[in-house]
């Protein structure tokens, strides 16, 4: 009986140690294993972005073209050598080392003319300090689906596809590798800016202060967001497309007979840029410092047509009214002077020392900021008898900001008309009577 009991025990051991063996061989087949990188999500440039030292792009219809790392700068070096757009070569090269295939289409490829490669759309080779020092990527036709674009690289049978918006980035010509900038000079360099068409003419000059006017002539403020907008634009401007590499036959661009002509100075020496005739929505121009006759958009144009009055300071005070430390008046009923405390508290101590509300000052130094030229007027504009400024009624002057620096600004009437003018300026503006009203009307209510 015993003999029995032992007998079944063992087999239930034996029973058990199968049941383990069989459960963790079964668990050990169907884990699933580590997957490896799939070949798809891999970049398709195999080195380093900072070891590529020269590539040539070769489209279907253009010439090679070839970039070149010197020292720290890139260079087209053919089919000419000419300087590059920094931002146009950093984006190519992202787009070029950063590209993944988005799905292999076929390993072993029988025609590769059904996938346009044969021959490609463009040919991009790369050139590196480290290995692979050759790498040569061939793009072709759009997908049916136009989703993406077939591509190859050479020594690699296979032929996958890339993302659609790689065409644009990556099938690039002499002209969008190339600096478009039409201005050499540095915005920040340009000290005279000479503009002459058919609808008139300005110069505008940068005084030893640094601040813009309008020579009128005399020289008169002009309104420093307006320049400097200017300013940027000649600096940010780029060509639209080059017509000639080389300035020929000038005069079937219209350069005989210029649409407008600007000069422009300045440390770095001096250039003319001249827009001649329209052609659809651009217009022909050249560079006197640059090789190429090239074009311009419209808007260009517009933004250069203006009249000297357009350019000139309409603001008669510039300071801002949290700078403002004392405000002096000198009016018809005599002098007055405001002063703030360090505690920011307002004291009024001409003609009678009394405290003055915070409120009530603000108020004065907002209208006094406010005050703006609805007109120029053009009759003896320097005559300030003419005006009554020889003797003004009113005369403000606001001190303000760390340095104390000063603005002065004198008021008349004459004949129902308000003329302004500051200190410094030569010639007056007309502004409203409800701008004088206003100011009348604080200077009462600071009592």
């Amino acid at each position: 009986m015993k003999k029995k009991y032992l007998q079944t025990l063992i087999a239930l051991v034996i029973l058990v140690g199968l049941w383990g063996i069989f459960t963790y061989y079964g668990r050990k087949k169907s884990a699933p294993s580590t997957p490896e990188k799939s070949e798809s999500s891999q970049n398709i440039f195999p080195g380093k972005r900072d070891q590529i030292v020269s590539f040539t792009v070769t489209t279907a219809n253009g010439k090679p073209v070839t970039c070149e790392l010197q020292g720290k700068t890139w260079q087209i070096t053919e089919p000419e050598k000419l300087d590059t757009d920094s931002s146009a070569i950093d984006g190519f090269l992202s787009s070029l080392t950063s590209a993944t295939p988005d799905e292999v289409v076929s390993d072993q490829p029988g025609d590769l003319k059904e996938f346009g490669l044969d021959p490609p759309q463009a040919t991009i080779e790369v050139k590196s300090k480290s290995a692979p020092q050759d790498f040569v990527l061939r793009l072709g036709a759009s997908t049916p689906t136009s989703s993406g674009i077939y591509a190859q690289v050479e020594g690699q049978p296979r032929v996958f596809t890339l993302a659609s918006y790689l065409k644009d980035s990556l099938e690039k010509t002499l002209f969008d590798f190339r600096n478009k900038k039409i201005v050499t000079l540095k915005p920040d360099d340009i000290q005279k800016i000479d503009v002459s068409s058919k609808k008139g003419s300005y110069r505008l000059v940068k005084n030893p202060d640094g601040i813009w006017d309008v020579m009128l002539p005399p020289p008169v403020r002009a309104d420093h967001f307006t320049v400097e907008g200017l300013v940027d634009e000649l600096g940010s401007a780029s060509m639209q497309s080059v017509v000639e590499e080389t300035k020929k036959d000038l005069d079937k661009y219209g350069f005989s007979d210029p649409t407008m002509t600007i000069h422009l100075s300045g440390a770095g020496g001096t250039q003319t840029l001249v827009l001649g005739k329209k052609e659809g929505d651009n217009y022909y121009a050249m560079n006197s410092a640059i090789s190429p006759v090239f074009t311009l958009g419209s808007d260009f144009l517009n933004q250069f047509q203006k009249q000297p009055s357009d350019l000139r300071s309409k603001d008669l005070f510039t300071f801002s009214t949290f700078e403002a430390k004392q405000v002096t008046v000198q009016g018809p009923k005599g002098k007055r002077v405001f002063i703030q405390h360090k505690n920011n508290k307002w004291e009024q101590t001409e003609p009678a020392s009394m405290e003055i509300s915070s409120d009530k000052i603000q108020s004065l130094l907002q209208d006094l900021r406010d005050l703006s030229a609805q007109s120029f007027p053009k009759k003896n504009p320097t005559d300030l008898a003419a005006y009554g400024l020889n003797k003004p009624e009113y005369t403000f002057q606001v001190e303000y900001g760390d340095h104390n620096q000063t603005q002065t600004v004198q008021i008349a009437q004459v004949n129902g008309h308000v003329y302004a003018r500051r200190s410094t300026d030569l010639v007056p503006a007309e502004i409203s009577k409800d701008s004088m009203t206003s100011i009348e009307k604080d200077l009462a209510a600071l009592k």
